[in-house]
């Protein structure tokens, strides 16, 4: 599958943006997680832009996220369908995240949302200061 200059110039602009995001040299205790959808196009896109690194959301998404929140990451970023965001945030609010708000990850949704027919959603979760 080849990418097209749009992708690669979003994948490439998603790691750079969440970098940057503050409250995240503060959350030492892990390192980024990556998750996604791999029934949808654009978590698929995602995955490939991460050479493999992002997981794939699967299962129980309750016993899933849990799984995730207990090794306490830095951060994480996905990119899902809006229910199993739902869920994976909830998750995320037990145990001491919130959700961030970040132009870029609203960019890559905003440009997934054509070839995904609006399911898709990308978000990300931080540690509470």
């Amino acid at each position: 599958m080849k990418a097209t200059r749009r992708e690669t110039m979003l994948a490439a602009l998603a790691m750079p943006a969440v970098a940057g995001m503050p409250k995240l040299a503060a959350a030492r205790t892990g390192g980024a997680v990556l998750l996604h959808d791999p029934s949808l196009e654009a978590g698929r896109r995602f995955a490939e832009a991460y050479g493999g690194q992002a997981l794939p959301i699967e299962g129980d998404r309750i016993q899933f996220a849990r799984a995730v929140f207990k090794k306490r990451p830095a951060f994480v970023v996905g990119v899902s369908r809006p229910a199993d965001a739902l869920l994976i945030e909830e998750v995320a609010r037990e145990t001491g995240y919130l959700l961030a708000d970040d132009a870029t990850v609203r960019e890559l949704t905003a440009a997934a949302q054509p070839l995904d027919q609006g399911l898709v959603l990308g978000w990300v979760l931080v540690p509470k200061a």
